[in-house]
């Protein structure tokens, strides 16, 4: 009884859950058909912006390749890893927006960042005899990406866009120990003049979004492969690895998996010993790596350790020279407050002498200047007194 009254009910509900899902797709159509498509001048300022990207891309991978292959120094080699991995993430969060002008002016300023690094005199003790090479390629890329950018803007725009690309990049610039890229969305606002939300007005159709998505997920999974592969190699670089060494063991794994499957092919009651004289090989060979790596790892340890004790021995001779200069400056400090005092009580000795005679003196003036005018006026008054007594 409660399956046939339950029928009518599940069938309604599919009904209603078909209807629901076919509305919400019709809602879909309608919304993909109300989006604004971009214009051909922006459909081209976001290929074309794309394009410069992969262009400079390889530019940049060229050159760190032939820094990494012509010098036998670690620190430039490490240095042109880290520029050519630090490029390609920039480019995959610059190149690939949903604003075509905005992808163009954050690639830009990037572009300028890196050229004006390049040129400082920083960038000569990074990059060596190879900073006017590397400082070429950055120069090459700025002059592309301008010179495809004025075919976007009119030449009064375009003076503009480079007088914010320059004066942000002039504000931002990059370091050795920071190569990092913030994005210029808020500034780039700023300096349209117009509010945030009328800024960028469309993204494109839903077509154009996701071929843009399309676009940067080739990119990114053709980068991620580079990326592994370039950090791997930077990772044994750090670990005192060389790129030979590298080679070798990669070669030597080869020989042996070669080895096995023609053994396999060949004669298979032989496969047996094959592996094991396979895993005793491997067993050494990674045997061998790992003991590199922890000498290396005690050999930086003990180097830190030693570091750890020369800047301590150095923190504990600075400490006793403070200590020193600050009882010098007190002993000094109470010789000259003594000095002060003593110097001072002289002066109000020598001012109280002189408070007290001119004291005596007016005392006297008080006490005797009556008397002495009594006196004359007594004695002027007699002779008056004598001279009218006479007549």
């Amino acid at each position: 009884m409660f399956r046939t009254n339950s029928f009518p009910f599940l069938k309604n509900a599919l009904f209603v859950s078909v209807l629901g899902i076919f509305l919400h797709s019709c809602s879909l159509l309608k919304i993909e058909s109300a989006q604004e498509p971009l214009s051909k001048q922006d459909l081209n300022m976001r290929l074309l912006t794309q394009s410069l990207v992969n262009e400079a891309t390889n530019r940049v991978e060229f050159a760190a390749d032939s820094i990494i292959t012509n010098s036998t120094n670690t620190n430039l080699q490490k240095h042109a890893y880290r520029w050519k991995i630090e490029t390609l993430n920039t480019f995959k969060s610059t190149a690939f927006q949903s604003s075509p002008k905005l992808s163009l002016m954050d690639t830009w300023t990037y572009m300028l960042q890196v050229r004006n690094f390049m040129e400082t005199d920083e960038a000569l003790d990074y990059f060596g005899v190879y900073r006017s090479y590397v400082a070429q390629v950055a120069q090459d890329n700025v002059n592309d990406i301008e010179k495809k950018a004025q075919q976007f803007f009119t030449s009064d725009n375009f003076k503009k866009h480079q007088s914010f690309a320059n004066q942000y990049a002039k504000e931002h610039p990059l370091s050795s120990s920071n190569l990092k890229h913030n994005s210029i969305r808020s500034s780039y606002v700023e300096f349209l003049e117009v509010p945030d939300s009328l800024a960028f007005t469309t993204v494109g159709s839903l077509s154009e979004v996701m071929s843009n998505f399309s676009d940067k997920l080739s990119y990114s999974t053709d980068a991620a492969g580079k990326q592994f592969k370039w950090n791997t190699e930077l990772m044994l670089k750090e670990k005192g690895f060389d790129s030979v060494q590298v080679k070798d063991m990669m070669t030597t794994i080869e020989i042996k998996v070669d080895r096995l499957s023609d053994i396999a092919e060949n004669t298979p009651d032989k496969l047996n010993d094959a592996l094991k004289s396979f895993s005793n090989d491997m067993r050494y060979l990674f045997y061998s790596l790992n003991e590199e790596i922890a000498f290396v790892s005690d050999r930086m340890a003990l180097e830190r350790q030693a570091i750890d004790t020369i800047i301590r021995r150095e923190r504990i001779a600075l400490d006793s020279i403070i200590l020193r200069e600050r009882k010098a400056v007190a002993a000094e400090a109470g010789d000259i407050s003594v000095r002060v005092v003593d110097e001072a009580m002289i002066h109000v000795k020598e001012l109280t002498g002189t408070l007290l005679f001119y004291f005596v003196l007016l005392f006297a003036l008080l006490l005797f200047l009556p008397f002495a005018l009594g006196y004359f006026a007594g004695k002027i008054h007699q002779k008056n007194k004598h001279h009218k007594n006479k007549d």
